[in-house]
């Protein structure tokens, strides 16, 4: 066994082809990219080299959940009503995640929300959208002041819907 070579790389005897031969080359792979980038954002990339014990039901990394859900906790710990904000707009960020990792057809949280209703339990689906509401008023609503009892109504719903997908 020797030492990999690095894929670009061709010996001088096989090097070969005219300037111009590369440059059409080079002209066609930038089309090609160009032509495959829509397919690429559209179907995103396969995983891999990720172990399938990390992933639960369709593609949902567990560690990073717990990860995210752990800040979150933080955030509710250090109380102040922009660290509540801040952790219901992360939840619901981590509840969207955890959709599109299901993927869950649809452009925003509500349209995933709805396509996902046979995925929760009437009481999940009734707690993810109760949080969801919640985060909606934060962010289009400039005079609305969350209290930590909202807060943490807010996590504990988004709580409730997480662990029904996870």
């Amino acid at each position: 066994m020797g030492y990999k070579v690095h894929k670009y790389y061709k010996p001088a005897s096989r090097q070969g082809g005219s300037t111009e031969q590369k440059i059409v080359e080079n002209i066609f792979k930038g089309l090609w990219w160009i032509v495959s980038f829509p397919f690429r954002l559209i179907f995103g990339k396969k995983h891999k080299g990720r172990s399938h014990e990390s992933y639960g039901s369709g593609g949902i990394d567990r560690s990073f959940v717990e990860t995210k859900w752990q800040e979150i906790e933080q955030l509710m710990r250090l109380g102040r009503p922009s660290n509540f904000a801040r952790a219901v707009l992360e939840a619901d960020k981590l509840l969207d995640h955890i959709l599109k990792g299901l993927r869950a057809p649809g452009l925003t949280m509500g349209d995933r929300l709805k396509a996902s209703k046979n995925r929760f339990s009437p009481e999940g689906l009734d707690a993810a959208w109760r949080g969801h509401k919640i985060r909606n008023e934060l962010v289009h609503n400039s005079q609305y002041e969350i209290t930590d009892f909202m807060a943490r109504e807010a996590i504990s719903n988004f709580k409730k819907a997480i662990g029904e997908l996870v």
